[in-house]
């Protein structure tokens, strides 16, 4: 079972709720959906990217706001846009090692309240101030020492979404795996619209509804924020409106645009994950088991989010899957380019040969792009970092649940050249005992 908060544009309807709040709001939504006794609970895992400074270990904090027992441990955990399936792969090993029976595990970010850096030297001269021999007048001299004498210096600096060892940014990377792999700007322009559509009905058919639990603004008037708002319900119409829009990473030549790229977002999700006898005893659904997971990487230039590409051979053999056999595919839309060279990948015998060491493609026929985020991705739904491996560990549960098949596989891409995949299974047999709660 999990619950997620609505995934909404930065800056926007949740600006004021930090990354706390958003955590707060996710897993009290999924406590009141479960009925769950909080004294049962042993352990919270949760994934931050945006860090509060005066908060580092916000799994924490969410037993405290929420006056949970406290004598219920917690961590956080932080891999980039891999948080968020780190923290749950984190708490089913906890479970197995038998360090814990019911952990809830999830991840938030708010990019709206991102802090922002002050420089260096600004902070070196303050220091002078706060700590050094010399204090109050004395001190300016050293003061300006380290902080220099032009004020526009001391502006607080905007983080760039750069990697530190490239210095190029996400979208630069995935632009060149697009054109190492040939995958065309019109290839990528249809993927994302298509993940709109799917995003869309799934909306309108009442899907997203059994993710996402409301969460107050915080402006202090009681709003709740109930749906998840970077969907565009007109997609038939933008066809010809992303035509028109210029490359927003390899300027001029690139070929990924904003509407091939997943929106600054602020949301949080989480799942309830415990052994099969623990949901027996309790009376929960013990249908859903990851069966397989794996973290990859690879070196960041110039393919930085082909990591995850690494890990499908190694967790369908985990398995004992082929990729024919797999009924749902929920890869993390981080571009619309990065997932389509991910998927050819798996069709490549080059790939296959010189990645993985094998003689054959990981897929032995095209890939069914129906099978494919069904209910929409992050480019439509947004991704809002640590949040989004819950997010896509909920869709494939609940997808295989409304259609009665058995396995989906997750893939996530993450800043550093680093990937997570993970197999989730629905045991028939297990489930129709648990449909009877």
């Amino acid at each position: 079972m999990g619950a997620r908060t609505p995934f909404v544009k930065s800056f926007g309807q949740l600006q004021k709720c930090d990354t706390i709040g958003l955590s707060v709001a996710a897993v009290e939504g999924l406590m009141k959906k479960s009925k769950l006794n909080p004294n049962v609970v042993d352990h919270i895992v949760w994934g931050n990217v945006v860090m509060q400074t005066n908060a580092p270990n916000v799994a924490r904090e969410i037993i405290i706001d929420l006056n949970l027992p406290k004598k219920i441990t917690a961590h956080s955990t932080s891999m980039a846009c891999m948080s968020g399936l780190n923290a749950i792969m984190q708490a089913q090993q906890l479970v197995e090692s038998g360090y814990a029976d019911v952990v809830i595990a999830g991840g938030s970010d708010s990019t709206s309240n991102g802090e922002l850096p002050i420089p260096r030297r600004l902070a070196y001269g303050l220091a002078e101030f706060a700590f050094g021999k010399q204090r109050g007048l004395a001190a300016v001299p050293n003061f300006f020492k380290h902080a220099g004498y032009n004020p526009l210096k001391w502006a607080p600096v905007q983080p760039a979404i750069a990697e530190r060892s490239t210095g190029k940014t996400m979208g630069w990377h995935a632009d060149m795996m697009a054109e190492l792999a040939k995958v065309g700007r019109a290839e990528q322009e249809a993927f994302a619209i298509a993940s709109h559509r799917n995003a869309s009905a799934a909306q309108k058919k009442g899907y997203l509804n059994e993710e996402v639990v409301p969460c107050d603004d915080q402006k202090g008037k009681g709003n709740l924020i109930t749906e998840d708002n970077l969907i565009k319900h007109d997609y038939e119409s933008m066809p010809e409106k992303v035509k028109k829009l210029k490359p927003a990473f390899r300027k001029p030549d690139g070929s990924i645009t904003a509407a091939t790229s997943s929106a600054l977002t602020d949301g949080a999700s989480c799942v309830l994950v415990m052994s099969t006898e623990k949901a027996k005893e309790l009376g929960y659904a013990s249908d859903i088991r990851m069966k397989a997971s794996t973290y990859t990487a690879i070196d960041p230039f110039p393919q930085l989010l082909l990591a995850p590409a690494l890990g499908w051979h190694k967790v369908l053999r985990q398995a004992g899957l082929t990729l024919d056999q797999i009924d749902v595919i929920e890869v993390h839309e981080a571009f619309a380019a990065q997932v389509l060279v991910t998927l050819k990948c798996m069709e490549s015998a080059e790939f296959a040969k010189k990645f993985l060491g094998l003689d054959t493609p990981v897929a032995t026929k095209p890939i069914d792009m129906s099978r494919v985020n069904p209910n929409g991705g992050s480019i439509a739904l947004g991704h809002p970092f640590a949040a989004t491996g819950g997010r896509c560990v909920m869709a494939v549960m609940n997808e295989l649940r409304r259609s009665q098949k058995k396995t989906g596989i997750i893939s996530i891409c993450a800043a550093g050249g680093l990937g997570g995949v993970a197999i989730l299974e629905r045991v028939p047999e297990v489930a129709m005992a648990a449909d009877k709660k």
